[in-house]
């Protein structure tokens, strides 16, 4: 009678632990699900970023108001909603101080960064173009979501501009220098030292988990063509 008993006292603990353990199941269930979907949810920010002088508010108006506009250099963001498609574009200031910090503030939301440089000036200011890509590719955002990255290769009109190819081959050697060089070499916001790669290894942007592309055009003028711009982003 005792084992009997027992049996139905084990029994019915067994029982009670049922309603326990399918609530388990539905909760890492559910985590599993929702860690999935929201995994591969893509952020709607499009960040423009460059130094001062490359065009980039230019660029800017173009994008959101499709003509030329009187600029400035400017010590806060510009932003706006595009509609087709629709994202938020945000216009950083270029002021080296600034940059990092405005950049941070969007690009936990981050879809797409455009690079803009100014090719006709591309030679003399190389080593700072190729810092604020290297600040990019570095950004823990840009890094987390492998978003796309463009190098708006800007005022191809003008006599001494340096075509795409030229400007990509020419950051890679710099950017490899950078990566090289621990003093210029950026820090994460736990302050640990980041690389692009190995030491002593060429960068190549192929290679990155980014997908980084480079291409022509010209933000105002008679000539003006953003084309390539606007079929990278709506592609995004």
């Amino acid at each position: 009678m005792s084992t009997q008993t027992t049996r139905m006292s084990d029994s019915m603990e067994f029982n009670n632990m049922i309603p326990i353990l399918v609530a388990l199941i539905l909760v890492v269930f559910t985590y599993v699900l929702l860690k999935q979907l929201f995994g591969k949810v893509k952020g709607n920010t499009l960040i423009m970023v460059g130094i001062e002088g490359s065009g980039k508010t230019a660029l800017y108006a173009q994008l959101v108001a499709g003509k030329e506009v009187q600029t400035q250099a400017s010590i806060t963001e510009n932003s706006s909603q595009l509609t087709s498609p629709p994202f938020k574009i945000v216009d950083v200031p270029g002021n080296a101080r600034l940059r990092g910090d405005i950049f941070s503030k969007y690009s936990k939301n981050v879809r797409g960064v455009v690079v803009v440089v100014d090719s006709a000036d591309f030679v003399d200011k190389v080593r700072e173009c190729s810092e604020v890509l290297y600040e990019v590719l570095l950004n823990s955002d840009v890094k987390r979501s492998k978003c796309p990255v463009l190098v708006f290769c800007n005022k191809q009109d003008e006599e001494m501009s340096r075509g795409p190819d030229p400007i990509r081959s020419a950051m890679e050697r710099e950017l490899t220098t950078l990566n090289n060089t621990a003093v210029n070499a950026l820090s994460d916001d736990s302050g640990s030292q980041k690389m692009l790669g190995p030491a002593n290894e060429t960068i190549k942007l192929e290679k990155l988990s980014n997908k980084v592309i480079s291409v022509g055009g010209v933000s105002v003028g008679a000539d003006t063509d953003i084309s390539k711009l606007n079929a990278w982003i709506t592609a995004l």
